[in-house]
């Protein structure tokens, strides 16, 4: 433990564990957070579409209720990127500040500000880059030098697994607002992405998201 206040002989002192941990053990019980997170909420999704209340005693009969979607749960799929959550620094960032979370993914440090150089010319009304604009920043050397990137329209949940198998972050656009995709979690009938959101300026949030609220997406490809 590393003191945050020392000991002296009328204080105990303070302290704290978590300093003395290591980014990777942090990042990795992040990640069984949120893991667990999602089981939670499936679960609680699956007690409300059964009429469950899990807030009182559950009864046998309870359980046989959810006995089958806990069975899905057990032959669910998932998988999560180790992306870094960035906030956007003003309110028409959003796809600069996704553009730093992927180029992070692959090593490389760029600002905000010199993403949103890169993605022009042209921008749309109050400052923002048109969602199509955003390859002008992955594809070329001069920027991310991801020549395959591609700007789509149409897209399935099975092409958000596929690009997340192949160590693939990409952008998920909703409502003219780019967001990161770094993971997905499949539990038939229930699919989720999960979304590494640039708002909140500054802070950001990460989150799972049902699928089928989307409208374009990015995808970032060698």
């Amino acid at each position: 433990m590393v003191p945050d206040e020392p000991t002296t002989e009328t204080k105990p002192g303070v302290c704290s564990i978590y300093e003395q941990k290591s980014k990777n053990e942090i990042d990795e019980n992040l990640k069984e957070w949120k893991k667990s997170d999602e089981l939670t909420k499936f679960i609680e999704s699956a007690a409300i579409k059964k009429g469950v209340n899990i807030n009182t005693s559950v009864t046998e009969g309870d359980i046989k209720k959810l006995s089958d979607d806990l069975t899905t749960v057990a032959t669910s799929t998932s998988k999560y990127l180790d992306t870094t959550l960035y906030g956007q620094e003003n309110d028409h960032y959003c796809a600069p500040a996704c553009g730093q979370m992927i180029a992070k993914y692959y090593g490389v440090t760029h600002t905000q500000n010199f993403i949103y150089q890169k993605m022009g010319p042209g921008y749309d009304i109050g400052g923002n880059v048109y969602n199509k604009n955003q390859l002008n920043y992955y594809k070329p050397t001069a920027g991310l030098n991801k020549p395959n990137s591609v700007y789509v329209t149409t897209f399935t949940f099975s092409n958000a697994v596929s690009e997340i198998n192949n160590n693939r972050p990409f952008v998920s656009i909703k409502d003219s607002h780019s967001r990161v995709c770094s993971g997905y979690l499949s539990s038939y009938p229930d699919y989720y992405l999960a979304i590494d959101d640039p708002l909140p300026e500054d802070y950001g949030y990460s989150f799972m998201e049902g699928f089928g609220s989307e409208d374009y997406r990015v995808y970032v490809r060698s």
